[in-house]
């Protein structure tokens, strides 16, 4: 995914295999265009998996406006729990990026280079030493979220109107 907000402002390119490695390594990332039904990451414990199937199945301003609204939900505690650092967002085979999260909002952003909403493909936000973040799944239509201050703030936010999501083990 390319956009011309990844060149300039909040948004910088990074080395695309050097931004994935620590996530792969960490969570055992096994992408699957096919798998339906178990995680793509070993979450670590105490994660939230946030079920997204309600909004794909919504008709376009319902879907948009559900979307639009978790990429909000999401800047703003980002902003909280950042301060000044940069996240790392990952566009799984896309680009990969480091951003301000206080930047973006500033900046006034309605387009993310990498969205929360994993709307197309794998998705991730997450502190460069990967201690919170997320992780979204187009596929299983899910949103991972871990680290304990932001379940807190977004996760709680977010099970305000959307579903737990339980995976089936098989």
């Amino acid at each position: 995914m390319s956009s011309p907000l990844a060149s300039e402002g909040p948004w910088h390119p990074v080395d695309y295999d050097s931004a994935w490695k620590p996530f792969y390594d960490k969570f055992d990332f096994k992408p699957e265009f096919a798998e339906r039904s178990q995680p793509a990451i070993d979450a670590p414990t105490g994660s939230l998996v946030i079920g997204l199937s309600s909004i794909f199945s919504e008709p376009g301003p319902v879907f948009a406006a559900s979307e639009s609204a978790i990429n909000a939900a999401a800047l703003r505690a980002f902003v909280h729990l950042a301060g000044d650092e940069d996240l790392v967002a990952l566009d799984w085979q896309h680009g990969a990026y480091r951003y301000s999260p206080a930047s973006h909002a500033v900046a006034d952003l309605h387009d993310w280079p990498v969205p929360v909403f994993p709307n197309g493909d794998y998705y991730v936000h997450a502190a460069a030493n990967l201690s919170w973040g997320t992780f979204g799944h187009p596929w299983q239509q899910t949103l991972t979220l871990w680290g304990a201050e932001l379940i807190r703030s977004l996760g709680t936010e977010l099970l305000t109107w959307l579903p737990r999501h339980e995976h089936s083990s098989t």
